[in-house]
């Protein structure tokens, strides 16, 4: 492969201040933050069942595409920057998809006294009910993955945009 080749198969920077590799490696920290809260998912009963499958399946599909993006920044080749287009621009699908349930999934936890005290005001001011614990838990939970899915978006798509103007000019 001639040296021309190699270098026009990389990414393009879209400013100064953009670094692909940089943004890989925090694209695929973002994916294992995804991950890894997932779990904790997964014994919350919520108004969506299921939903711990959704930072699991988005996670390992960020994490793809900041590997991709890696790989094709350390080793040039046109199959990995066609691989990176691809799976940045579904990971930016994904995310967008996961924004609207976790947007969803906000709206619908329930914020309202969800027990009153026993007879000996065991449930006061200082000590909230469980449930009221566990809700407020879910609520913080889903706002970290909202979070971490609105800045995985936002790399996916300057991702997604050097990955295709560089293709273009290939």
């Amino acid at each position: 492969m001639s040296a021309v080749a190699a270098t026009g198969a990389r990414l393009q920077r879209l400013s100064a201040w953009f670094d692909p590799e940089s943004a890989a490696v925090v694209t695929i920290l973002l994916g294992l933050f995804q991950v890894m809260l997932c779990v904790p998912l997964l014994h919350i009963d919520q108004s969506l069942p299921k939903l711990y499958v959704l930072p699991l399946v988005l996670g390992i599909v960020i994490v793809a595409g900041g590997s991709l993006t890696m790989a094709n920044e350390r080793n040039p080749h046109r199959q990995l920057l066609q691989g990176c287009a691809y799976g940045n621009v579904g990971g930016l699908l994904l995310a967008l998809l996961a924004f609207c349930l976790y947007c969803y999934n906000l709206s619908t936890i329930q914020t309202k006294r969800l027990c009153s005290g026993d007879e000996h005001g065991f449930y006061n001011s200082h000590f909230n009910c469980p449930s009221e614990i566990l809700a407020a838990y879910h609520w913080s939970l889903t706002l970290l993955l909202l979070l971490y899915d609105v800045a995985a978006m936002v790399l996916h798509g300057l991702l997604s945009l050097s990955a295709l103007k560089a293709l273009k000019t290939n």
